[in-house]
């Protein structure tokens, strides 16, 4: 079934006057917006290409970036949504990439690039004879394939059908009392264009932005209520709040994923942003697993809250074998079989945890980040520092970026250092975070270092044995 899309076209024929989409100073209606899907559908439709393949899409303004990405839904063509580092990714050999100019200079030389102007949002093309082709069908149909991580620490390609994107569709933004949602993670992000989505089939105002400055200006300036955001783009947020001393006084609600929220995270957006936050955990293979409160996650340190009904969970050790309540380990998740489908395999998160025997289900690390001779001991069932400390530096100094790691320490019998590498931080000192980190039940000595950039995955993860190496070579250098 294809009704979340339905009901976004729904709506640009019965609402086309109600606001559909916000960005900084430009407002498009749902009237607008059905009429830009339909030109830039039939401008696609006259392309000579393979309509069963791959088109990607490359454009840096959010709202020409979806209405481009609906029109390929409009006529039945899987598409993926790119950043311009993406080119070069293995397997990944879209049909045609369709982008604006800045992207022209990216993919034009090894992709059959076709530029989209701005004649293609202002002007009506003549319809081809016979008009559109029709949209997807079928809950199973592949509509869409989207890039992560995952727990590889690679790029993979998955691919997401109709009813993944449309389940829970329009009840899923509908239910909360909201009128405006600001959508932070990015188009490319299944996750963010699930939301864009879902968004535009309640019948709500969608609300982009494109650094965390303007996010706080839109928010004061159109009484925005509702925003999601990844963990790290929550730092910057509240960040920005708390320097610009900011009264956002009309955001209600704050829903929260793609990272561990701890608690400096947690209690800095209960002061700067507002005090209803909802930490969701998911993955982009099947979707949202558990949401929990912030209240609970502050109590319970790594919970991620119950798991949502038609999903399940488990925790597994290195050899498949499950775990039983209160061992930490792998953690996997698949959709809830039933008589009438067959049985979905578990997805590896790339994460470590446990779970309570009432199923309340605890994330204390990622597995690029613990060894996994680690995951049985009982300390393994905190929150590793290193989150703890990542926030505290973004959240209380200026620092552009960091990220921390745990090495063992010289002395036999001493508690692992803290290691922490900063970009463009020079006010920190070890000596105060450390008194801080005390404060919150963390003990350690902390050894700062100056990096000139945090390396990341594609997805944004911390590639934590690489810096540990970046931190030694720098570390040598300035001996």
């Amino acid at each position: 079934m294809n009704d979340w899309f339905d009901h976004i076209l729904f709506n640009t024929r019965t609402q086309p006057e109600t606001s559909a989409i916000v960005m900084e100073d430009r407002v498009v209606t749902y009237g607008m917006l059905g009429a830009a899907i339909e030109r830039c559908a039939h401008r696609i439709a006259a392309l000579d290409f393979a309509k069963d393949g791959l088109v990607a899409v490359c454009i840096q303004n959010p709202i020409r970036h979806l209405t481009v990405s609906l029109a390929l839904f409009r006529i039945g063509v899987v598409a993926i949504s790119l950043e311009l580092y993406h080119r070069g990714i293995a397997g990944l050999r879209p049909t045609i990439v369709i982008g604006d100019a800045e992207a022209k200079h990216v993919f034009a030389s090894d992709n059959r690039f076709v530029e989209a102007s701005d004649d293609w949002f202002s002007s009506s093309p003549p319809s081809p004879a016979g008009g559109l082709p029709a949209p997807f069908a079928g809950d199973r149909t592949v509509c869409r394939r989207s890039l992560t991580s995952g727990s590889t620490g690679e790029p993979k390609i998955l691919d997401n059908t109709v009813g993944y994107i449309g389940r829970g569709s329009p009840a899923g933004i509908a239910v909360f009392n909201c009128n405006l949602v600001l959508c932070m993670p990015g188009l490319t992000t299944i996750f963010g264009f699930w939301i864009a989505c879902h968004v535009l089939a309640s019948r709500k105002t969608l609300c982009f932005s494109q650094s965390p400055f303007q996010a706080i200006r839109m928010i004061e300036l159109f009484g925005i209520d509702f925003v999601y955001a990844a963990t790290e783009q929550l730092v910057a947020l509240v960040r920005v709040a708390r320097k610009s001393g900011a009264h956002v006084r009309s955001l209600r609600m704050v829903a929260v994923a793609g990272g561990i929220p701890t608690r400096a995270l947690l209690e800095g957006a209960a002061v700067h942003l507002c005090k209803d936050i909802l930490c969701r955990y998911g993955t982009s293979e099947v979707g949202l697993f558990t949401e929990a409160p912030a209240s609970a996650v502050l109590a319970r340190p790594g919970l991620i809250g119950p798991v949502l009904p038609g999903f399940e969970m488990g925790i597994f050790d290195t050899d498949g074998r499950p775990c039983r309540p209160g061992e930490v380990g792998i953690v996997k998740g698949r959709v809830k079989s039933s008589p009438d489908r067959s049985e979905d395999p578990w997805t590896d998160h790339g994460d470590i945890g446990w779970m309570t025997a009432e199923g309340d289900v605890f994330i204390v690390g990622r597995t690029a980040d613990i060894a996994p001779s680690d995951f049985p001991k009982a300390s393994a069932r905190q929150i590793s520092q290193v989150y703890e400390v990542e926030h505290l530096l973004r959240l209380e100094w200026d620092a552009a970026d960091a990220a921390a790691i745990l090495v063992d320490a010289d002395a036999a019998g001493a508690k692992p250092e803290i290691w922490v590498g900063t970009v463009d931080c020079a006010d920190a000192r070890a000596e105060k975070l450390e008194a801080i980190l005390r404060q919150r039940g963390i003990d350690g000595t902390v050894r700062l270092f100056a990096v000139p950039s945090i390396p990341r995955g594609a997805a944004g993860k911390v590639q934590r044995a690489q810096l540990k190496t970046l931190i030694l070579a720098t570390a040598a250098k300035n001996r």
